[in-house]
Order: C-alpha cells, then sequence, then structure tokens
C-alpha cells in the first residue's frame, strides 16, 4: 500500500496556519478503537489525514501499523508526528523508516525534506543537510526546493551557533497564563498592565465540536499585572469579543489602547476556512462588539494577524494573508488607515520582507517590524527576524540570533518601553507543560534586554591548533576561590565551541576536560564591568601520554591470565561479570582466524588434589563452551585442560609493575613462597593469583599483537588493586575502584595521594515520575595517607550537587555529598555520571579524579 500525500505546498502552507490557528489542540473524529478491520482503520486514518486531523490519523495509523507491521506505514506515522509538531516522535519514526532505505530510492523522498527539518529542529544539523541534500537529488517541486537549499544554509550556518545568550534574559510566565495547549500573541496594553493573548482554556483533552461549551474554542483572555508585578489568573474577554461558536484569536492593541484588533476564524476539522480581522472600541465597561475591519477582509483569502503600525507617516495595519500575488504560501502586507474602520487596498511588503516560505506574526515598533519566517536560513523552525524602516524602504532581514530563536519555532515577539521589554512565544523544550510532547505547543515567554551584559565563548584545541571534538566546558561561579553554586556543564560531541551567557558581578573558574588530555583551568571575572562584553578563551589541551595505546606481543607458547574469571565457591558455571574477559578473548580470535589456543585452569593448593584437579577441569570446560556458544569460535580451535594445582603462576614482569612490588619478575608462587610471605593479605594475594584461568597459543600466527591496555584490563595475571608489599596500612587497604583515576596505578604513583572510598559508587533510583525530583547521598571516606581537598564536581544540568568544597579531609576522616536528580528533561531510562576532581595531582599533573554514577527509569 502507498498512499497519497497531498500536494506539499499548500499542506506546508495550512501547516503554520493551523499551529498559529490552533496548535497541539484535540482533534475532532475518533480512532476506531478495537477495530482489527485493517481497511477501516487505513480509511479512517487517510480521510483524518487529508482533513488535517492530524491526531487521528496517527492513532488509526499507529493501531493499523501494529495489526499488520506494513512497513509503508512509518513514512505516515512519522509524518503525522511532524505534523504534531513532535519532534522526538517524528526523528524516531523516520529513523526506522529509513533504516532499510537506500539513498537512491526516490520512493518516499518528500519524506526526506520533512526528515531533514526535524533533524535540524533538533540540532543534528550534519545528518539534516544529508536528508535535504538527497531530497534535493529527486525533488522536482521548485518551491520545496527553494525552502531546502534555505534550510541546508540555515543549518551550515548556525551548526555552531550558541545556544544561550547574555544579550537577552527569556522567562517563562508561570501556569497561571501558560497551560498544557498553545498560547499566541501576547500583547501588551499601553499602561503595561494588562497582558492579551489567546488559548484554548480546558480542563481536559477534548473534541471542539460543542459551540455552547465556550471553553472548547480559542478565546483572547486578558491577565491583570498585580501590586507585586506577577501575572494573575487570565480571564476570557466578553462575548462583545469572544463569540461563542467561533474561534477568536491574534489580539493587538492600538498605541492609544482604544482599539483591540483580533481573528474570528471559522475552521473545517483542523483546517482554517476562513480568517478575517476584526475590532472592538474600547468603552468604559469593557470592549465593544467587534466590528469587521473595511478592505482588507475577503471570503475568497486569509487576512490574519493584525498589528497597528506607521508608515509614510499614516497609521497602517500590517497582517498576514495567502491571497493571490503573493511570493510565497503567506506574506505580510499592509494597508493604510482611511478612518471609521475602513482600510486602503491592501499591498504586499515586497520580497525584501517576503520569501516563498512563509512570513507571520508581525509586530511594529518605533519604525521597526519584527516577524517570523521560514522562507529564510534559521537556526531550526521559524525564527524571529527583524528589518528597520528608513521612510521609503526596509532593511534585509536580520536573525534576531540565539536566546530570542532556538532550534524550534519562534514566533509572535512584541516589544515595548525603550525597546528592551516584550513577549514572545516558542515551543522550545523546557519548563512549560505540553498535551502531547514536549515541542507542540507554544508557551509564552517574557524577555528583557539588559543594558549591560557579558557573553563568553570557549574554544577547544590541542596543543598543535586541531579542534577537540567531544570536550567538556564547566563554568562554575566561585567566591573567595570556593565552589558557589551547581554551574554550568556542556559536553559537544560536533564542535569545539562552547557558548554561555555570562551573570555580572560573579567570578568564574572554567574547566576544560576532553578524554586522553589533562585537563585546564582558568578563571575570569565580570565584577566591576561597565560596559558589555564578549570573552573569549582558548585552551590548548596537553596529550596524557597514559593514554595513547601501547601495543604488546603475545608468543606462541605463552600463557595470559585472564583475571576476572571468577567461579562461585566449588561451581564452576561462568558467572556474567567473567563475560567480558571471555568476549574478549572471543574477538582475538575472530581477529586471528587461524589462532588455535588451549584453555586451562589453574586451583591454589589448598584441598585435596583429586578434587582441584576436577574442579579445574570443569572450569575450564565451562569456559570452553562459552566461547563456542556465546563467542561463536569454533570447538577445533579451543582445547581445555584442567591442572588444579600442579602449575604455580610464574610471576611476569607486567604483573610484578602491576602489584607495585608485592612479587618480582620471575618469583613462582609455590607453595613454600607463599608460605614465606610476611602477611596473610599477601599470602591471599598469591593464592588469587594461583586461581586463574589461562590461554596459550598452540597454533597460528607466532606472533599476536594486542593492546596494552587490554592486556592490563582483561587478560593480565594481575589483581588491578593489589596493594604494596609495606606490611602497614597500605596493605589493609580497601581494594581502590575502578571508578578512580588511582585504579591500577603502581604503588609508588599512589604513594603520597589522597584515596578516597565511598559507601557506595552507584544509586539506583528506579522508576521516577517525570518532573520528579530525587534526592540522595554518597558518603566517602579519605584512606589515603594525606590530606584531600575536593576542587571541582561536574555534573549535567539535571544534577545538582551540594558539598562544602571549602573542607579539607584528613586521613581517616568521612564526608558526604548530597545530590538532587531533576527528571524535568529526561524522557528514557539512563545511567548519569558525577566526576570529582582533587586538587592533589597525579605525578602527570592529572588531577585525581572519583566518579560516582546513579540510573533511573522514567515513567508515566
Amino acid at each position: 500500500m502507498t498512499p497519497t500525500l497531498p500536494d506539499p505546498l499548500r499542506n506546508l502552507k495550512w501547516l503554520l496556519v493551523a499551529v498559529l490557528a490552533t496548535g497541539a489542540l484535540p482533534l475532532f473524529a475518533q480512532p476506531l478503537a478495537g477495530s482489527s478491520n485493517l481497511e477501516q482503520l487505513l480509511a479512517a486514518a487517510d480521510s483524518a489525514r487529508v482533513s488535517y486531523n492530524w491526531s487521528v490519523a496517527l492513532e488509526n495509523y499507529q493501531e493499523a501499523y501494529d495489526i499488520n507491521e506494513d512497513e509503508e506505514l512509518l513514512p505516515l506515522i512519522a509524518r503525522m508526528n511532524y505534523e504534531l509538531r513532535d519532534v522526538a516522535a517524528g526523528i524516531r519514526g523516520y529513523t526506522r523508516a529509513f533504516r532499510k532505505t537506500e539513498a537512491s530510492d526516490t520512493t518516499h523522498n518528500l519524506d526526506r525534506f520533512y526528515f531533514g527539518r526535524l533533524l535540524k529542529m533538533d540540532r543534528q544539523y550534519d545528518e539534516a543537510v544529508t536528508y535535504l541534500q538527497n531530497f534535493l537529488q529527486f525533488n522536482r517541486d521548485t518551491v520545496l526546493g527553494q525552502l531546502a537549499r534555505v534550510e541546508i544554509e540555515g543549518a551550515r550556518m548556525y551548526r555552531d551557533a550558541p545556544t544561550e545568550t547574555g544579550e537577552v534574559e527569556l522567562e517563562l510566565l508561570d501556569r497561571s497564563v501558560n497551560t498544557v495547549w498553545s498560547e499566541y500573541s501576547p500583547v501588551l496594553s499601553p499602561d503595561g498592565n494588562t497582558l492579551y493573548f489567546a488559548t484554548v482554556k480546558s480542563s481536559s483533552a477534548v473534541e471542539l465540536i460543542d459551540a455552547n461549551d465556550s471553553e472548547r474554542f480559542i478565546r483572547i483572555f486578558r491577565s491583570e499585572k498585580s501590586d507585586e508585578g506577577d501575572w494573575q489568573r487570565p480571564e476570557p474577554l466578553e462575548v462583545e469579543v469572544n463569540r461563542p461558536g467561533i474561534h477568536t484569536a491574534n489580539p493587538n492593541v492600538s498605541a492609544d489602547g482604544r482599539r483591540l484588533y483580533y481573528n474570528r476564524l471559522l475552521m473545517n476539522s483542523n483546517k482554517v476556512d476562513q480568517a478575517k480581522i476584526y475590532y472592538s472600541d474600547v468603552a468604559d465597561d469593557g470592549w465593544r462588539s467587534g466590528n469587521p475591519v473595511s478592505g482588507i477582509n475577503s471570503d475568497d483569502y486569509l487576512a490574519l494577524q493584525p498589528a497597528t503600525g506607521e508608515l509614510f507617516g499614516n497609521e497602517v495595519l500590517f497582517f498576514v494573508s495567502d491571497m493571490p500575488g503573493g511570493f510565497g504560501g503567506l506574506d505580510i502586507y499592509y494597508a493604510t488607515y482611511e478612518g471609521d474602520g475602513r482600510y486602503a487596498s491592501p499591498v504586499n511588503l515586497g520580497p525584501t520582507i517576503n520569501t516563498v516560505g512563509d512570513e507571520t506574526t508581525p509586530f511594529y515598533f518605533d519604525g521597526t517590524l519584527y516577524f517570523s519566517t521560514n522562507g529564510r536560513p534559521t537556526m531550526g523552525g521559524t525564527d524571529l527576524f527583524y528589518s528597520s524602516w528608513n521612510g521609503s524602504a526596509w532593511s534585509e532581514p536580520t536573525n534576531m540570533g540565539p536566546g530570542f530563536n532556538s532550534s524550534v519555532d519562534d514566533q509572535s515577539l512584541s516589544i515595548y518601553n525603550d525597546g528592551l521589554v516584550g513577549f514572545m512565544t516558542s515551543n522550545r523544550p523546557g519548563e512549560g507543560r505540553s498535551v502531547k510532547s514536549q515541542t507542540c505547543c507554544d508557551d509564552i515567554y517574557a524577555f528583557e534586554i539588559p543594558r549591560l551584559y557579558a557573553n563568553l565563548v570557549v574554544g577547544l584545541f590541542n596543543t598543535d591548533r586541531q579542534p577537540l571534538n567531544n570536550g567538556t566546558i564547566q563554568l562554575q561561579p566561585i567566591r573567595n576561590g570556593r565552589s558557589v553554586g551547581s554551574g554550568n556543564q556542556k559536553t559537544r560531541e560536533d564542535g569545539n565551541r562552547f557558548d554561555f551567557g555570562l551573570d555580572l558581578e560573579t567570578e568564574y573558574r572554567i574547566v576544560a576536560t576532553h578524554p586522553g588530555y589533562f585537563p585546564d583551568t582558568v578563571e575570569l571575572s565580570t565584577l566591576g564591568l561597565q560596559e558589555s562584553k564578549n570573552f573569549e578563551q582558548v585552551f590548548f589541551l596537553r596529550v596524557d601520554p597514559s593514554t595513547i595505546p601501547v601495543y604488546d606481543t603475545i608468543q606462541l607458547e605463552e600463557s595470559i591470565a585472564l583475571e576476572n574469571i571468577l567461579y562461585d565457591l566449588d561451581k564452576s558455571n561462568i558467572r556474567p561479570d567473567a563475560e567480558g574477559d571471555l568476549q574478549v578473548l572471543a574477538d582475538l580470535m575472530k581477529e586471528y582466524p587461524e589462532l588455535v589456543i588451549e584453555l586451562s585452569s589453574h586451583t591454589d593448593y589448598r584441598g585435596e588434589d583429586r578434587y582441584n584437579q576436577n574442579l579445574s577441569q570443569r572450569r575450564a570446560d565451562a569456559a570452553r563452551r562459552w566461547l563456542i556458544a556465546k563467542g561463536g569460535i569454533e570447538a577445533a580451535r579451543i582445547k581445555f585442560a584442567g591442572y588444579g594445582e600442579t602449575q604455580p603462576l610464574q610471576v611476569s614482569e607486567r604483573l610484578a609493575m602491576r602489584t607495585g612490588g608485592v612479587f618480582s619478575a620471575g618469583d613462582v608462587l609455590t607453595p613454600e613462597y607463599i608460605d614465606a610471605l610476611p602477611t596473610n593479605e599477601q599470602r591471599e594475594l598469591a593464592h588469587q593469583l594461583n586461581r586463574r584461568t589461562e590461554f596459550k597459543v598452540l597454533e597460528g600466527p607466532t606472533e599476536i599483537i594486542i593492546r596494552r591496555d587490554v592486556i592490563e584490563r582483561v587478560i593480565d595475571g594481575s589483581d588491578r588493586n593489589a596493594q604494596p608489599r609495606d606490611g602497614g596500612a597500605a596493605a589493609a587497604r580497601e581494594p581502590i575502584s575502578p571508578m578512580s583515576s588511582l585504579h591500577g596505578k603502581p604503588a609508588a604513583e599512589i604513594a603520597g595521594l589522597p584515596i578516597l572510598t565511598f559507601d557506595r559508587r552507584s544509586v539506583d533510583l528506579g522508576p521516577v515520575r517525570q518532573g520528579e525530583k530525587k534526592e540522595f547521598t554518597y558518603t566517602f571516606t579519605n584512606r589515603g595517607e594525606v590530606p584531600a581537598k575536593v576542587m571541582l564536581i561536574q555534573a549535567c544540568d539535571c544534577t545538582t550537587v551540594s558539598h562544602d568544597d571549602s573542607r579539607v579531609y584528613q586521613p581517616g576522616d568521612s564526608g558526604t555529598i548530597q545530590v538532587t536528580f531533576d527528571s524535568t528533561e529526561k524522557e528514557a531510562a539512563e545511567t548519569l555520571g558525577i566526576d570529582i576532581f582533587l586538587e592533589q595531582s597525579h605525578p602527570t599533573g592529572q588531577p585525581v579524579t572519583e566518579m560516582i554514577e546513579y540510573r533511573f527509569d522514567i515513567v508515566e
């Protein structure tokens, strides 16, 4: 089955109208719940789709797919999520739809265009460009071709654009104003005390079909400002403006506050059939009954989003229309006011403003026109632009940049007073509530443009001046050299530029880290700043030599111990924690397909000889069977043998180094040798090393090259947590966790450093509801012989960490780290790490670091 898509340009045109008019409102039809009739489901879905009932179409297509798993339905499901502005679900759907599709397959070429847009809205700019370019290879539609090229240009322009800036401060209005539905067109009364906007105030997801229930229609609301400056609970305007059974939207107040302009909309399903501009004059008891403006409205085209202004010394009304003769789907026009509610013939603002895309939500202030468009290079969906009027012509529109614009849709900017405060709407993910997804619905944001601001841009490079992707920058406020607050951390996999908006009168510590490099730290201050400033900081990180892979050679007949092949007492089954070693061995055998090995198992000398022999045989066989069944290795390539206690381990140079001098190269761990060791801890370590599983190369290449860190981590005969043979406190230390940078380091390197042990390194929060906050604590103790001091704790934005960074922990002292997890932005299970940097450093100069982590599952 290959359902027919509606005309793409017509669909693009109506999409934005529907968003502005109804946003993510619930739709009119209902799916055939529980129906198993596939044809009925598909017919209902197709009917809902062509009538713009995206939600109903999505439910029916999804139910049909659940029945027959027809992959031809996947692009339609993804497309419906695109129309509903569910960016995450749309990307997931298109990813599934295109997973088996060749680049030359043109069956769903139009969907590549939508997929590219969604990827761009998710800031996956490189992937977006790939799909949009692929779309252009087979596209034959001129307008869509122009739009795709604009999308590509925007993706390239804004790929490395900052995501925050100190030049604008946005504040999401609270829940008394913003609801789970979309809010549109916020405008302020001239006295600054009344906010007008449009929305649906409904307590549940209901259908917009009951003309007698005014709450089920879009209405204009007003919210009054309290004496404390808060916006109070909104109330709908009277029936003189909000006519029952008619959608009323897009308010705009004249400069003198005596006239209210707005739209009355007639809907056919989720499609705007008619949009006309009305106005109401003010009276002592409120707004008078609305009248249609004369000279603009028509039954043949839409007249949307009125905004008062001035051109050529005359009062004009800007508005949006799809009337014939325009440059694209929706253009901005103006009409000159002639008095008594009459306007002259509409005039298109021309190609300087209008494009082949959609220009919407105009607002005029002090010689400048603000508007939103998707017909120019944008950061994501629709962006806010401005253009200045010089008395005879408009300037080339300018993107309002980060802060105002995001990767999704930013619209309806209104500006007041001296041009430094105002309102706008956006469906950007954040603290708002939405009826379907994080990006389905628009919320109102207040903004303020500071007269004084500071920004920071950080570049991350290596010492050869090559950019470093996948780095992390931690911006930490400090006071008297100590950390305050949670800071701001950013990690980028696709670039090396990091942008931050800075607070005034604040000192900061900036920490740059990157895997395989030594971290670097600088400090800056905005104290006493007299003028706005953009700070720049470039880090050139030095390579950590310890992270550079070193390769070793395994010789024929050389025995290599598999350290983590551990067994429960008197058992030979392979434990889950042993499978990592066996998988590395399986991978090695796949890399060298001619390799034939012997697996051997050994025990210590305690216990009866016959028992040890049989147990070692069973354990070697268990490892062999795992390699065959799960590793995919042919049985003929694996011999096995159990040697019991008959072959005590001979210590290699590598093992001698790893145990920090407890044993010397060439030592053989015989019963006599072990019994002569001075401490019980050292004797237990020797027994553990004797209880080993080894592999030996019997046939194949005479030399096998393998990375040393793999040998040291997996196929090595050492105990990674062994302590040096000093017979003192060090021998009694707890094993060093693999989540510590001290793990596996030689004793000489650990000497003189603090060693932190934690009551727990991992916390499982279990099921967490989205938006819920969880608090928990880690407790640690300094088991080292020198004091410890925490320099910095890094965590993601959703994690708030509390710790007294001024405290010095003497040997034996304990401390706590309080953690608060905010799940608001999380949608799926995840494990998150927290990095703790100590002021003490390794001999290489790298700070001692400890890691703790927690995991959670997100539930509805």
